[in-house]
């Protein structure tokens, strides 16, 4: 219903233009297509990244379009969380349909959140992309030491052997590394002008 609204206030604007759109829909159409799709089946560090892009992009266009508050913030928060668990981390990886599900519910979480990025008190923000930063470095972590609790040995429908996981692990460090790149020079352009 929040998003359904959401969308309603977007519609009824008229001074909305669609030119953000372009970069989300590239991202997706990155991530979401069937060479994509097929290599995800194989490799977890493309796996990976497209969760990246799928929510990315939905909190560009959150950030964009919307008004949030806290309660689509948490809301937005939850999809990332879950699918990174062990268990719906196997699922989505191994089954279509798990995939899809994990696509649809990335990209809406991302909205959810993106949408309220302008309306939460900075320290939230802060201490939000602390925790993800800390979160994605454990799993990362988790990842290069070839744990088998993402793999094939803890969940035997998983796609990916634990020596399919260290260049995950390496490919998310990246990832955030370039995404903490990108927030820092944000911020210090916001200060100096």
């Amino acid at each position: 219903m929040l998003l359904y609204n959401m969308i309603l206030s977007l519609i009824k604007n008229e001074n909305t233009t669609f030119k953000p759109l372009i970069l989300p829909i590239v991202l997706l159409a990155i991530a979401v297509n069937p060479y994509t799709e097929s290599l995800e089946f194989h490799y977890p560090a493309i796996y990976m990244i497209s969760h990246y892009l799928v929510y990315f992009s939905g909190i560009f266009v959150g950030y964009k379009y919307f008004k949030g508050d806290e309660i689509s913030l948490a809301l937005g928060l939850i999809p990332p969380i879950l699918w990174h668990l062990p268990y719906f981390f196997a699922l989505g990886a191994a089954f279509t349909t798990y995939r899809v599900i994990l696509e649809i519910t990335l990209l809406i979480g991302g909205i959810l959140a993106g949408s309220s990025i302008k309306y939460v008190k900075f320290y939230l923000k802060v201490t939000l992309f602390a925790l993800w930063m800390l979160g994605d470095s454990a799993l990362a972590i988790i990842f290069i030491v070839s744990s088998p609790i993402y793999s094939n040995v803890a969940y035997n429908f998983s796609p990916y052997p634990p020596s399919s996981l260290p260049i995950a692990g390496v490919t998310m460090f990246i990832a955030m590394n370039v995404f903490l790149g990108y927030v820092i020079a944000k911020y210090i352009k916001g200060i100096v002008g």
